[in-house]
């Protein structure tokens, strides 16, 4: 007769309705579909110098991708049903871990963020894109220096006499130590702005500070153009680092302590040998 497979009042070479709907809907989700997987998040902690120069950091951050073992299907091809994947016990996917070398830029602050682009989660079922890796900066407190956007602080201690008479201290900076000269006349609160000194402003060319205070500009240009300054502020103390006050006055007061304490002395020897000389007779 000719007949052919579908049914009366169906078109031909098609089943029912429902059946087309119902093969749409299993192709539908047979084939994978495209997508963006998570973005992760992590800390990464840097020191100050790290932070204000710039630097290369490694790192390891953990990410999920598909299971290799059944391909992010859950179960091996071929298993009974409720066999699960041994490599990712049915959840389809997996923690992996990688180590990144990642740079951070000069000039970078505490709590912004650096986005590494496809270093996420995989897409699900592998299609589509990556996530991205987002890293928060956390700079470590500094033991002496202090940042307050491209411009460092630091306090140090000077002496009495240094402070009256004038002389050179030893200043903490990002990469050891400056020789600087204190005026004679310095009192607590003095401040010192040594240019250049500070954090490399963001996006600017990440020139080393002066190797001295005094030191002519980078390359025909003032470091001060790429980097913030230092500011020191200098604390008069009573006493020098040995503890002893180098005053004059100070130094009489100890001259006459000690003549007191030998008078003492010398008068209990002589009380001694006095009264060893009683006792003799």
């Amino acid at each position: 007769m000719g007949a052919k497979d579908g049914r009366k009042g169906d078109p031909e070479g098609f089943g029912p309705i429902e059946d087309q709907f119902q093969a749409i809907f299993d192709d539908f989700f047979r084939r994978p579909v495209a997508g963006s997987g998570r973005d992760r998040r992590i800390p990464m902690l840097v020191s100050l110098e790290e932070a204000a120069s710039g630097a290369s950091k490694v790192i390891k951050a953990t990410f999920e991708a598909l299971c290799a073992d059944c391909k992010g299907g859950g179960v091996l091809k071929g298993d009974l049903p409720g066999f699960h994947c041994p490599g990712c016990q049915g959840k389809q996917r997996v923690s992996q871990e990688r180590t990144l070398t990642v740079k951070v830029p000069a000039g970078i602050d505490d709590g912004q963020v650096l986005r590494l682009a496809g270093q996420g989660d995989e897409a699900p079922l592998g299609v589509g894109q990556r996530g991205d890796l987002m890293i928060e900066v956390i700079v470590a407190q500094h033991p002496r220096l202090r940042r307050e956007g491209v411009n460092l602080f630091v306090e140090v201690r000077i002496d009495a006499k240094t402070a009256r008479r004038g002389g050179r201290v030893n200043v903490p900076v990002l990469d050891g130590e400056r020789r600087i000269v204190v005026p004679a006349g310095t009192v607590s609160g003095a401040e010192m702005r040594l240019a250049g000194f500070g954090a490399v402003r963001l996006g600017a060319e990440a020139v080393p500070i002066p190797a001295e205070v005094t030191a002519a500009p980078y390359r025909s240009r003032s470091v001060g153009d790429h980097r913030g300054d230092q500011i020191v502020t200098f604390v008069v103390g009573e006493s020098s680092t040995d503890g002893q006050d180098d005053t004059s006055e100070g130094r009489r007061a100890a001259q006459n302590q000690g003549l007191w304490r030998t008078g003492v002395l010398a008068a209990a020897l002589v009380a001694a040998v006095l009264g060893a000389f009683v006792l003799g007779r």
